[in-house]
């Protein structure tokens, strides 16, 4: 039996995320998450002074989206040259390929957990002392942060996009009459924000009846933030993998339908 999953992401990652779910063998459905701003000319002011005076002793890139923010405001080559002065830091294989196509090479990436917790693991022993810079959205994760922060590291963030909830979208309500007939099997979270977004939406549309209709389906967490902040909401993930990549879980996903 085919099964049936559902996400939420950027709008301008529906596209080949749909054709990916479906090459793996998945009926998939989606709708846009959140709507990626540009950062502030505040926000790319107080980086670049800090970058270009030699203050940044590692930075640690926390999104493709990041890099591609970061170089549509800059160009390829004023980018490269800020960050040529300090380590670059990437949060997982996706990224670190973005830094490539745009010029710069991530000298440090986690080798299994790509995400706020692999990257303190990678770093914690290294970051006593040292500035680090958080090149990332206005909503990342603490666990950065304060994981650096407690292992002695001066850890400023650059906001260098924003991300605003995308609201209920056409193609939302069509997830969510998918989960009330009985036709989605799978409901699957790429970030924190996107999970309690939706969570959001399943309280508006069914009200008292919002537990019982997350209940109908099975939830999946592409890591631990996301599944940690699935938990704190009251519907533990059930369905996390190994290696904090979209495709791996998808992966996962298409492996528990065969059970």
């Amino acid at each position: 039996m085919t099964v049936r999953v559902a996400f939420t992401r950027p709008a301008d990652k529906l596209a080949e995320s749909l054709e990916l779910a479906e090459s793996i063998g998945l009926s998939a459905v989606a709708a846009p998450s959140l709507r990626i701003l540009d950062g502030t000319e505040e926000e790319f002011s107080a980086a670049e002074s800090s970058l270009s005076s030699g203050s940044v002793d590692i930075a640690v890139f926390g999104s493709g989206t990041a890099v591609e923010s970061c170089c549509s405001r800059w160009g390829d080559a004023k980018f490269a040259s800020l960050f040529s002065g300090c380590m670059v830091a990437s949060i997982g294989p996706h990224t670190s390929d973005v830094l490539r196509e745009h010029g710069l090479e991530a000298s440090m990436m986690p080798q299994d957990d790509y995400s706020s917790y692999g990257v303190v693991g990678m770093l914690s022993g290294m970051a006593r002392g040292r500035r680090v810079m958080l090149v990332r959205s206005d909503s990342g994760s603490e666990v950065i942060r304060e994981g650096l922060a407690e292992a002695g590291a001066d850890v400023t963030e650059f906001a260098a996009y924003r991300l605003e909830k995308a609201g209920m979208t056409p193609e939302l309500s069509r997830i969510l009459d998918e989960i009330e007939s009985g036709g989605l099997d799978v409901m699957a979270f790429t970030s924190p924000l996107s999970a309690s977004s939706f969570m959001e939406a399943v309280r508006e549309r069914f009200g008292g009846r919002a537990g019982e209709m997350a209940g109908r389906i099975k939830l999946a967490a592409i890591g631990r933030p996301t599944a940690m902040r699935l938990a704190e909401l009251g519907h533990p993930p059930d369905i996390v993998p190994e290696r904090t990549t979209f495709k791996d879980m998808l992966e996962a996903i298409a492996r528990e339908g065969e059970r």
